[in-house]
């Protein structure tokens, strides 16, 4: 948690000071030197599964795009609503877990995901 929070901090002053495209481009490369240092550690091995890698591939295209459209955001608004609004992107996950994942939730867990959205409403005005 105090990892993204961090990012989102970093990346707003990034916006400020360079054009959205290379702050994404250098959060990016920072993050391929740390995940590649997390790969020499703990001696992962090759990979061989032709759909894993397809599926990873497509998420690193959401991720980009996503990442892409949240550097923009802050770019031109607010870090707190713009990271706000970011996050409801658990709520939408959750919905397609349910319906692709055969994922269930319980009434707690669906009262949190109304709190969450009524905190992004109160959030953004």
């Amino acid at each position: 948690m105090f990892l993204y929070a961090g990012w989102a901090l970093l990346a707003k002053f990034a916006t400020q000071r360079i054009p959205v495209g290379h702050a994404v481009a250098v959060t990016y490369v920072a993050g391929l030197v740390a995940v590649g240092g997390y790969l020499l550690v703990t001696d992962a091995n090759l990979v061989r599964s032709v759909s894993g890698l397809g599926y990873a591939l497509a998420s690193g295209l959401f991720l980009g795009l996503g990442t892409l459209a949240y550097y923009s955001a802050l770019d031109t608004g607010s870090a707190a609503i713009a990271t706000s609004i970011s996050g409801m992107y658990l709520l939408v996950t959750t919905v397609l877990a349910i319906l692709f994942l055969d994922e269930s939730l319980g009434s707690m867990e669906m009262a949190g995901l109304g709190l969450a959205v009524v905190a992004v409403v109160l959030l953004s005005q």
